[in-house]
C-alpha cells in the first residue's frame, strides 16, 4: 500500500515536471515581454473579478461595438442642434473623429502591426464573441477617446463625463482580456490626438464638402 502511494506521488511529480516543461516551451515561444503583458492582464482581472463585474464589463464593452454609442450620440446632437451651434459642432466633430479612427487605427495601423490578441497566447475563457481582427490598437478605445475628446474640446464639463465613460470602455477591453495594456494605452493617446485633429479639421472647414 505504501509503495503504491509512493508510485502515485512519483507519477504526479513527473506529470508536474512535464507540465512545467511544456509551459517553459510556450514561454520561450511567446517571449518575455508578451508574458509580462499577459501577467498584467491576469492581475487586473483577478483584482477586479466578481460576477457583477463580468456582466457590467460585457455590457459596457458592447456599447462600444462599432462605435455605435458615439454614432448615436452624434446623430442625436445633429438632429437637435442648429447649424454651427455647439451641438452640431460636437456631432460633426464626433463623426470626423470616428472616420479618422477607422482610417488610421483599424485600416492602417492594425494591418501594419498585425498583433495577435491575448487569447492567441493563452487559453482564456472569453465572455464575449471572439474578435476577428488584430489586437493593436484597440478600436473600441480609440473611437471612444477620440469622440470623448471632441466633447471635452467643446464643453469640458460634459467632456469629463464622456472621458470617464471612454475609460470604462477601455477598462472593459482589458478586463475581458481581448487586448493588451499597450494596445489600450496607445489607443487612448492616439484617440485624444485624433479628437483634437477632428475639431481642427472641422474649424478649418477641411470637411466642408461633407459637412455644410
Amino acid at each position: 500500500m505504501r509503495r503504491m502511494i509512493i508510485d502515485q506521488q512519483q507519477i504526479a511529480k513527473q506529470g508536474q515536471q512535464l507540465a512545467q516543461q511544456a509551459q517553459n516551451e510556450v514561454d520561450k515561444h511567446v517571449g518575455k515581454y508578451c508574458l509580462l503583458e499577459l501577467k498584467n492582464l491576469d492581475r487586473l482581472h483577478d483584482a477586479l473579478y466578481s460576477p457583477f463585474m463580468d456582466k457590467a464589463m460585457v455590457t459596457v464593452t458592447s456599447t462600444g461595438n462599432l462605435g455605435l454609442i458615439w454614432i448615436f450620440t452624434a446623430v442625436i446632437l445633429l438632429v437637435s442642434g442648429r447649424q454651427d451651434d455647439e451641438r452640431s459642432r460636437i456631432g460633426y466633430g464626433i463623426l470626423i473623429a470616428l472616420l479618422l479612427s477607422i482610417m488610421i487605427g483599424n485600416l492602417l495601423i492594425k494591418n501594419i502591426a498585425k498583433r495577435n490578441r491575448p487569447f492567441f497566447h493563452k487559453n482564456y475563457k472569453l465572455l464575449i464573441k471572439q474578435p476577428w481582427d488584430y489586437s493593436f490598437p484597440s478600436g473600441h478605445t480609440l473611437a471612444s477617446f477620440a469622440a470623448a475628446t471632441v466633447f471635452f474640446y467643446m464643453n469640458p464639463n460634459v467632456g469629463i463625463v464622456a472621458l470617464l465613460y471612454a475609460f470604462l470602455i477601455a477598462l472593459s477591453r482589458l478586463y475581458l482580456r481581448v487586448h493588451f495594456f499597450t494596445d489600450v494605452f496607445f489607443s487612448m493617446a492616439l484617440g485624444v490626438g485624433l479628437g483634437v485633429l477632428a475639431m481642427t479639421l472641422y474649424d478649418t472647414r477641411f470637411f466642408g464638402l461633407l459637412f455644410t
